[in-house]
């Protein structure tokens, strides 16, 4: 059934702009009023637009790397009881060698009507990736969140430790114990996270130690 803006702005009580402001989710739009033009849509019996549409299981996808590194089931974790605090439940979606990929998971995700997903330690990470993905999906409407990682071009809420600050007082903490030669073991360099790891441990190497970081620094990569 075709909506008709004259039809869902009296039910609403609203004006028939307000129903297309709703409809093509403009930002000036009041949420109360926003709730009402739905309803009201809900209630005519139109169907709603696609993007539109409730997401109502309280499912939110969380798409990790792979379980070996502790780091990553800490995160699920952490995140899962916010998720459960909030009425959310969590549906773990983890990256294995040779099984789906990131984008393979998000679609199955979507697909089965989350609320949201979150992705941690994606290619959003990765400074070679395509980040144009992460478009796609804003342009489908469903809310993402991605965590430890930043991509300036991507419109997203991003979520990161300090790993600069974090690797300073790492270094701190050897030289206040006594130590002067340390090293530095990290994955491959085109990381986000690796990168500020090492902008931080070289910062703190020539503050603390007043060495030259050069002579400190090994970087181990490891197959992905």
């Amino acid at each position: 059934m075709t909506a008709r803006l004259a039809d869902i702005a009296a039910q609403a009580g609203v004006s028939e702009a307000t129903v297309s402001r709703v409809l093509n989710e403009k930002p000036s739009v009041a949420s109360a009023t926003r709730a009402s033009v739905l309803a009201a849509l809900d209630a005519l019996g139109y169907e709603r637009p696609l993007r539109l549409r409730r997401r109502g299981t309280g499912l939110v996808g969380l798409i990790t790397p792979e379980l070996e590194n502790p780091i990553f089931p800490a995160l699920a974790q952490v995140i899962g009881q916010a998720l459960t605090q909030q009425g959310y439940a969590p549906v773990l979606a983890t990256q294995t060698p040779g099984g789906p990929t990131e984008d393979e998971l998000t679609e199955m995700l979507v697909e089965r009507g989350v609320a949201g997903v979150i992705v941690v330690s994606g290619l959003h990470a990765d400074t070679t990736a395509d980040v144009r993905r992460y478009a796609r999906l804003r342009a489908g409407g469903m809310p993402f969140v991605l965590v430890d990682g930043y991509a300036p071009q991507v419109r997203a809420p991003f979520i990161s430790p300090d790993d600069r600050a974090a690797m300073e007082l790492a270094v701190t903490h050897l030289a206040a114990l006594g130590h002067h030669r340390i090293g530095l073991a990290l994955g491959p360099a085109r990381f986000v996270p690796v990168q500020r790891k090492i902008e931080g441990f070289l910062r703190g190497m020539r503050q603390r130690l007043d060495l030259a970081p050069e002579a400190c620094v090994e970087l181990i990569e490891h197959s992905l």
